[in-house]
C-alpha cells in the first residue's frame, strides 16, 4: 500500500513539473540537442541553439495537459497590495530607553495610623 501511495505521488509531481523537467532536460543536453535534433542545425547564423526543439517539446506538453487550467497559467487573486504607509513611530531615536520603569510604593490611607512606632518613655 506504501509503494503504491509513492507511485501516485511521483506521477502526480511529474504531471504538476513537467515543464520544468523540459526545460531542466534542454539545460543538461543543450549541445547535443543544438547539433543534432535543431531544425536550424545547418544555419548557425540564428543562433537558434535547439530553442526551437525546445519550443516543440514545451507545446507537445501543453496539449498533453486537461484542457480545464493549464499548468502554470492561473492568476491568483491577489498579486501584490499597493499600499504607501509611513512609519508612525521613528526608528532611530536620540533619547535613551527606559526599560524598567521604577514607581516608589507609599503606604496611605488607614494603614498610616496603624502601622507606627513604638512611643518611648
Amino acid at each position: 500500500m506504501r509503494l503504491l501511495a509513492v507511485i501516485w505521488f511521483i506521477a502526480v509531481l511529474l504531471q504538476a513539473f513537467s515543464k520544468n523537467l523540459i526545460i531542466l532536460d534542454y539545460h543538461l543536453n543543450i549541445k547535443y540537442i543544438s547539433t543534432h535534433l535543431c531544425v536550424n542545425r545547418n544555419h548557425p547564423e540564428l543562433h537558434c541553439e535547439g530553442k526551437c526543439f525546445l519550443k516543440k517539446q514545451l507545446e507537445k506538453d501543453q496539449h498533453r495537459n486537461p484542457a480545464g487550467v493549464p499548468a502554470g497559467k492561473f492568476a491568483p487573486d491577489i498579486l501584490f497590495c499597493d499600499c504607501h504607509f509611513r512609519l508612525l513611530v521613528p526608528v532611530f531615536t536620540s533619547q535613551p530607553f527606559q526599560f524598567l520603569h521604577f514607581v516608589p510604593f507609599y503606604l496611605t490611607g488607614i494603614t498610616s495610623h496603624i502601622f507606627h512606632p513604638p512611643a518611648t518613655c
